[in-house]
């Protein structure tokens, strides 16, 4: 009895996953996709633009040559992802999050052309800024041990110069002229901060942005889905018990 509960004690843990063909038609192919041919299938999943993996604990990023150029934006967070890996042959990627895993070391992405880098919630003690795309226009680093170093705000904003925003904290004209920018006076300080209307990186930023803040409603509305749900249960638990203490009645004494 008592290995019993020992057993039923023990949390049930997932089994961590491989990001595979499996899943990849699992979460953006039709269920009819099982009984298509090969090529089919890959041909259907040279068109996505958004891949959403979102919550399923993987561990490895692989099999991501099965997609094409298409694919602008990956979601990827609230794994157990350990490294940042294999997304070089994702060409157009421009929005990246890999929030809420496990990663210890920014790598692999000084590359890429992205936009948009969500890596908050990991494991960063260190990095290396020349590992950090040029082109990022939003990067979040918040919950990682990196973002208590001394002035790692200034660092950050001083060597990507396409910066507007940094851990959900628009970066200030002050801040630019700290970081060693040149910043003319006679120019609005949308230009001063972030060049001319023509510049493409300007252009992309405030959708972007609007996807970044969707993004991270999408997480808020999720938490206060389980807290809602968490409470109920601890409801219903307390119930048990109540009902429970009512129906064992302390037994008063038969006389002897």
């Amino acid at each position: 009895m008592e290995s019993s509960l020992q057993l039923n004690a023990t949390p049930d843990v997932p089994k961590a996953t491989r990001l595979s063909l499996h899943l990849l038609v699992k979460r953006h192919l039709p269920p009819e996709a099982e009984s298509w041919d090969q090529e089919k299938i890959l041909q259907s999943l040279s068109r996505i633009s958004h891949l959403r993996l979102d919550r399923e604990n993987i561990r490895d990023i692989d099999s991501l040559e099965l997609l094409g150029d298409s694919v602008t934006n990956v979601y990827l967070q609230q794994n157990i992802i350990e490294r940042i890996e294999n997304f070089e042959c994702l060409k157009n990627l421009q929005f990246l999050t890999l929030a809420g895993n496990r990663i210890r070391k920014v790598e692999n992405l000084s590359n890429s052309k992205l936009l948009f880098l969500d890596l908050s919630n990991n494991k960063i003690e260190e990095f290396d800024i020349d590992e950090f795309p040029q082109s990022l226009i939003i990067l979040n680093l918040k919950y990682n041990p990196c973002t208590k170093g001394g002035d790692y705000r200034g660092r950050i904003i001083q060597d990507l110069p396409c910066l507007r925003q940094l851990d959900e904290e628009e970066i200030t004209r002050e801040e630019k002229l700290e970081a060693g920018f040149a910043v003319s006076s006679e120019s609005s300080e949308e230009e001063e901060l972030y060049g001319s209307p023509e510049d493409a990186l300007t252009k992309s930023a405030d959708s972007i942005q609007m996807m970044a803040c969707q993004v991270l409603q999408r997480s808020q509305d999720r938490i206060e889905s389980d807290m809602v749900e968490h409470k109920k249960r601890a409801s219903e638990l307390e119930d048990l018990r109540v009902n429970h203490d009512k129906v064992q009645i302390p037994s008063t004494k038969l006389p002897h």
